[in-house]
């Protein structure tokens, strides 16, 4: 992979980038646009969701950066202080009915021991194809492995499912409430 593609460690610095990069990447996904229906809601809610939801991962570097801007890895670690938001977001946005009950049954499958937690993965999809959500998952699941944790993650496109099961995640549940799209807690165990 050239010089262009390395990865390397965010930062606060890069928040809005993560950010922009949310907006990009998760402009179809199912799941966001169920919580963020409104263009203009999705839009100043993806830049600010990066710091809101997964600030404990710039604090304890766990955010990976591909290029300077091509994509990122947000990794919640198991000593991380991290509470999920459901209620009313802080930009104004209103969240659908249902959305606390759905994390609340997607996250009964969380594992109970100490693991790592997969935020989110996104790649600019102007560079989709090249590789770089799999190198990123790589350089992120390499220093996992040598702690021999489990992985969890929450995937809320089932396009991605083939993804993450080829990185040796496996699929716990479907969990769909109400009207809301379904989602799909997955686990990697520990290696």
């Amino acid at each position: 992979m050239s010089d262009e593609f390395q990865i390397r460690t965010g930062t606060w610095d890069d928040e809005p980038n993560v950010g922009a990069l949310m907006a990009l990447a998760f402009a179809t996904d199912p799941f966001v646009r169920w919580v963020l229906p409104d263009p203009l809601d999705f839009v100043t809610g993806s830049l600010t969701h990066a710091g809101i939801t997964t600030g404990p991962a710039f604090d304890t570097g766990t955010v990976y950066m591909i290029g300077e801007t091509l994509g990122a890895a947000v990794w919640i670690s198991p000593d991380a202080k991290f509470t999920r938001k459901v209620k009313d977001s802080d930009d104004g946005a209103d969240m659908p009915d249902d959305l606390a009950e759905l994390v609340q049954k997607s996250g009964a499958f969380k594992p109970s021991k100490p693991h790592w937690y997969l935020a989110y993965i996104v790649v600019d999809p102007a560079h989709r194809g090249k590789g770089l959500g799999t190198a990123l998952m790589n350089h992120s699941l390499d220093i996992i492995d040598r702690q021999q944790m489990p992985v969890y993650l929450e995937s809320t496109n089932p396009a991605n499912l083939s993804i993450y099961k080829r990185h040796g995640f496996e699929l716990l549940a479907e969990v769909q409430v109400g009207n809301s799209p379904t989602r799909y807690p997955m686990l990697r165990a520990a290696r």
